[in-house]
């Protein structure tokens, strides 16, 4: 299946370690997604895994915040949801900036 002109991710060809915010998935992958842990944000238009992925410090404020596994409803595709990153909680956008490792 497409959207948009572009491949909407199943369970069996999605992959975390492989995909970039924008890319489209199937209701399945977030379904899944939500299914593995309890999520931290988890409403019509956009929903996180429950498991912290990394920490960013975010730049309005300077804190430190954990970043999640983030995916929003496209609301005119019906079950298809985009993959929008590692985003703080309750955001669908990627931001902050990453901790330097030594």
């Amino acid at each position: 299946m497409t959207y948009q002109g572009k491949e909407v991710l199943t369970l069996d060809n999605f992959d975390y370690a492989a995909a970039r915010p924008g890319d489209y998935v199937e209701e399945a992958v977030v379904d899944a997604a939500m299914n593995c842990l309890p999520p931290v944000h988890m409403g019509s238009a956009c929903s996180q895994m429950g498991e912290p992925f990394d920490m960013r410090q975010d730049s309005a404020t300077g804190a430190w915040r954990s970043t999640f596994a983030t995916f929003k409803r496209c609301l005119d595709g019906v079950g298809v949801w985009e993959y929008c990153g590692h985003c703080f909680a309750g955001e669908t956008a990627e931001r902050g900036t990453p901790p330097c490792y030594v």
